[in-house]
């Protein structure tokens, strides 16, 4: 819940079934309706999520290289195109992206063969109550399965970016076994959580709109701290 809105990267719940019902009593959606909402956002995912990954695995062409970054919403919000003109970036990132739903659209990225892949994912699996534990289980997972099938590509692995001050202690254990995995698969971790906390494990409120997803001073700061890995010759 962050700004009053149950948020997931990609996605806000506070539609106007909410609205209407937090008129007539502030403060509180009647059960009936908030579970309605989230039938009604399960399957409008579930579809979203099926049509963008055909629409990614169609345009992925074998063998045609790039560098791919990789994630949810975040990363799908990036104009990366923009950011690195003349470049061929990739961008696999999907609205509402959990690891556990990563793993299982890898063959395309696989099939690619990209020459660098960057990695942003967990915020959307904490937020839906998920553990530490499992989460990092299925981004060693998927971490082991690039590593070998793509033996000459540069893979990072990028730390969480703060949220809403109640997941800061998650995220920094997060992002803690997060560097344990990179370190055992010999893989490059880029830092970002310390460059965009406020201090009081919030977002910097100057790079987001709404707590969680990035505006463009907050691509610009991305960007750059992503340049020198990007840019970088083989």
């Amino acid at each position: 819940m962050e700004n009053g809105k149950a948020v997931v990267a990609g996605l806000t719940s506070q539609d106007p079934v909410d609205r209407r019902a937090s008129q007539h009593n502030p403060g509180r959606v009647p059960m009936a309706v908030r579970f309605l909402n989230f039938l009604l956002e399960r399957l409008l995912m579930r579809r979203l999520w099926a049509a963008w990954r055909d629409c990614l695995a169609a345009a992925a062409v074998p063998g045609s290289g790039g560098i791919v970054v990789l994630g949810d919403s975040i990363t799908h919000g990036g104009r990366w195109d923009l950011m690195f003109p003349g470049l061929p970036m990739r961008n696999f990132g999907i609205s509402g992206e959990r690891s556990e739903h990563l793993l299982t659209r890898l063959d395309p990225i696989i099939g690619l063969r990209p020459d660098k892949l960057f990695l942003l994912i967990g915020t959307n699996d904490l937020f839906v109550g998920r553990s530490v534990d499992d989460i990092c289980s299925d981004v060693d997972q998927i971490i082991d399965r690039l590593s070998r099938a793509l033996p000459d590509c540069r893979i990072h692995l990028q730390t969480v970016m703060p949220r809403a001050e109640k997941y800061a202690e998650r995220i920094r254990a997060l992002n803690l076994r997060y560097r344990e995995i990179a370190s055992r698969h010999g893989i490059h971790l880029i830092d970002l959580y310390p460059v965009f906390e406020d201090g009081k494990g919030k977002l910097r409120k100057a790079l987001t709109y709404d707590g969680l997803h990035l505006q463009g001073a907050g691509y610009r700061i991305w960007g750059e701290l992503l340049e020198p890995y990007i840019v970088a010759q083989p």
